[in-house]
């Protein structure tokens, strides 16, 4: 049994030493063969069919390429001055396959909402934003394509074919068109809002050489940005940090430290950044002391927070969706596994005191923090430190980075990955937090609630479960079953809802629906890290997402865990 042990513990690191990098997104698989209906080409170029050479002989030398997970293409949009359609290859640069496209060159016949009807019919499933961009979903045909709230086509995102992404008798409609977004008007009577707020940012970059293997540099600081709510008993701790993961075993320890400080609840929310250390041990070696280092830095800056603590006059609050042109966030993230599929809102909440000046502003948008190459060699926040710094000397306080849901992948759209790329979208980011912030009002509810559910969830993965074994204490499967929770927040008119890992956004949809605050905020990697929590439906066989994964139950469980709260928050 001992020598079978050990066989077991080295193909799993084997399997895991074989991954393509820290994030490993799915680009996409060979089409079902003599699958139906025919598939929506690019120019004739069909998504795991046409091979590479194929695209350089029709389309010739592209503006741009370069490698993120997979290489990445750009040509020129025709008719879209300084816009591109993107060109994501399957295997080799030189041998391999068109993977999916996502362009802003919209093909004859497919310009507006009903000329896509009138030539496809009916879409699997529709999506319909609160700004009113909407997404139509031809998974068999391998298209979707995104439309402005004219209903006029502005992208169309082509991906292997054959495959049904929403099975039969799921909802073919998620209309959110009701919900607030954009700009809203002024409330003639903002209530008072009898609070406390108090922000601190604290250095939680490695300062020990051997607390990590191998070599790295720190080549900007990691933080962890702490805000701190009050209202009576009622202490809320809010955390943005620069870290990869941190298990639920990790985070009680801080919290329990907290409430000997009288925080009531700790929502420490992980932006994954893959150029922060592993310190979840899963691609390798786990560094107990710098773990042990984050634990004393994170509650030494919620109680720097709290020594800050001064009234809030008012709570402004604002959110916006950025545009879905060309099936992505042009420039800042895209879906690498099921094309098209994002949620483009950008939130804020920004508390002031009676002075007029920020306290602290709170961001929230959802992206993979994978931006740059080198990853934890050369350690740096990516491109929230640059947006969060920026906010920061814009303002006078500091900014909370919230990440929302980033599974399946919502990942990075940058040209390439580097400091400079990174820089770019973390100073675009912060132009939009402050076009936003332009335009935010003060809250209408002076409510301040937490809630919070506890939920377990079968693990069926093996390797996870073996990874459990290896790591016993830090991640207990108590017969088969992973133990952790929910929060739901309310904080003036803002709404919260977290998760516990990277939930895909296919899943955040109806959630949002039954969230009637402004914003609204699914925050991912909430107190611990559980992995992707991916839609039984579209679990798939051999996957990446899937092999990081507990198993197909943790969507449905979350999903319906969080409804629940949902309802009891506005009872």
């Amino acid at each position: 049994m001992r020598r079978f042990a050990i066989i077991a513990i080295l193909l799993f690191a084997a399997f895991f030493a074989l991954c393509p990098g820290l994030p490993g997104q799915a680009v996409g698989v060979a089409p079902q063969p003599g699958s139906r209906p025919r598939p929506v080409s690019y120019h004739g170029m069909v998504p795991g069919v046409t091979p590479v050479s194929e695209l350089l002989r029709r389309m010739g030398r592209p503006a741009h390429e370069g490698a993120w997970y997979a290489w990445k293409m750009l040509y020129a949009a025709k008719e879209q001055a300084g816009q591109f359609d993107a060109f994501h290859i399957f295997g080799d640069r030189e041998k391999g396959k068109v993977g999916t496209i996502e362009a802003v060159t919209i093909p004859g016949g497919f310009e507006s909402a009903g000329k896509i009807r009138g030539r496809l019919g009916e879409p699997e499933f529709e999506l319909v934003l609160p700004g009113g961009q909407r997404l139509l979903d031809y998974s068999l045909q391998g298209v979707r394509f995104t439309l402005s709230a004219e209903s006029r086509t502005i992208g169309a995102a082509y991906f292997p074919h054959g495959y049904r992404r929403v099975p039969p008798g799921d909802r073919k409609l998620v209309d959110l068109g009701f919900l607030r977004q954009g700009p809203q008007p002024r409330p003639p009577a903002p209530p008072a809002v009898n609070l406390l707020a108090g922000a601190f940012e604290i250095d939680i970059s490695p300062v020990e050489p051997g607390w990590l293997k191998g070599k790295y540099e720190v080549r900007d600081p990691l933080k962890a940005r702490c805000a701190v709510f009050v209202r009576g008993g009622l202490k809320v701790a809010i955390v943005g940090a620069d870290l990869f993961g941190l298990l639920k075993s990790e985070v009680d320890p801080i919290e329990a430290r907290l409430r000997r400080l009288g925080v009531s609840h700790l929502m420490l929310a992980m932006s994954h950044n893959h150029a922060a250390p592993d310190t979840i041990g899963i691609y390798g070696s786990y560094p107990e002391d710098y773990v042990g280092y984050l634990q004393e830095r994170i509650v030494a800056g919620v109680g720097k927070a709290l020594g800050r603590l001064v009234p809030v006059k008012e709570l402004l609050v604002g959110s916006d969706e950025l545009s879905l042109a060309g099936a992505r966030v042009g420039g800042l993230f895209r879906n690498a596994r099921n094309p098209g599929i994002v949620d483009p809102q950008l939130a804020v909440v920004q508390a002031r005191g009676r002075d007029g000046k920020a306290i602290v502003n709170v961001i929230h948008f959802a992206c993979h923090v994978e931006g740059l190459e080198k990853g934890p060699k050369e350690i740096s926040a990516d491109f929230p430190g640059y947006m969060c710094d920026e906010l920061r000397r814009r303002t006078g306080a500091p900014a909370v980075f919230l990440n929302g849901a980033i599974g399946g992948m919502v990942s990075g759209d940058t040209r390439e990955r580097s400091h400079e790329e990174a820089r770019k979208a973390g100073l675009r980011l912060a132009d939009e937090a402050s076009r936003i912030l332009g335009f935010a009002v003060p809250s209408a509810s002076a409510v301040f609630e937490f809630r919070r559910s506890r939920i377990e969830a079968p693990v069926t993965n093996a390797r996870l479960l073996l990874f459990g074994k290896r790591h016993q204490g830090r991640r207990v499967f108590h017969r088969g079953r992973a133990t952790t929770e929910l929060f739901h927040a309310r904080l003036g008119d803002a709404e919260f809802l977290t998760v516990p890992g990277e939930l895909l956004p296919e899943l955040s949809f109806e959630l949002l629906e039954k969230m009637k605050g402004y914003p609204r905020m699914i925050v991912g990697l909430c107190n611990d890290q559980l992995g992707y929590i991916i839609p039984a439906g579209d679990f798939r066989k051999d996957a990446y997402e899937e092999s990081m994964s507990v198993g197909p139950a943790i969507g449905s469980i979350v999903r319906r865990r969080g409804l629940e709260l949902l309802k009891r928050g506005s009872e």
